[in-house]
């Protein structure tokens, strides 16, 4: 018998969320929501399915929701917009709080050039005092279309 459990509708609805939160802040630029989202010591990993040799480009990790927010406030301050869409959601409880895998597609615009990507959020979410945090995310990118360079160049 597994030890994971499906958690209750407000524990799902509070989960599902955070990460919504993530994706509007993103688009918003509002980088403090972004770093609110994750705990202090949260790892996130960028996992590109190994076909894609751009992945190389985008591999390492990030520890803390601050150092998080200032990475990406520093790629998308190249770009003229995002957009990023979630799809179907799975939560289930953990011994130490929850896990939830989230479809994910990103838009990346500048100018006329854009660099869209899939894949999934693979998120271990935390109960704190401040409600659930994200304490590990791996953004697994299954696919991409367009230029990396929209994201990469400078």
């Amino acid at each position: 018998m597994s030890d994971i459990t499906v958690p209750d509708h407000q524990d799902r609805n509070e989960i599902v969320s955070l990460v919504t939160a993530y994706c509007f802040a993103l688009d918003r630029r509002d980088f403090a929501r972004v770093a609110s989202v994750f705990t202090e010591d949260a790892e996130v990993r960028n996992v590109f399915d190994p076909y894609m040799p751009e992945g190389e480009k985008f591999t390492g990790v990030t520890t803390g929701g601050r150092a998080l927010a200032d990475d990406v406030s520093q790629m998308f301050s190249k770009l003229d917009a995002t957009q990023h869409l979630l799809g179907a959601t799975t939560v289930e409880l953990t011994d130490t709080g929850a896990h939830a895998s989230t479809q994910i597609v990103a838009h990346h615009h500048r100018g006329s050039e854009y660099y869209h990507t899939g894949g999934t959020y693979e998120d271990d979410v935390v109960r704190t005092p401040d409600g659930w945090r994200i304490s590990r995310r791996d953004l697994c990118i299954n696919w991409t279309t367009g230029t990396p360079d929209v994201v990469l160049a400078p």
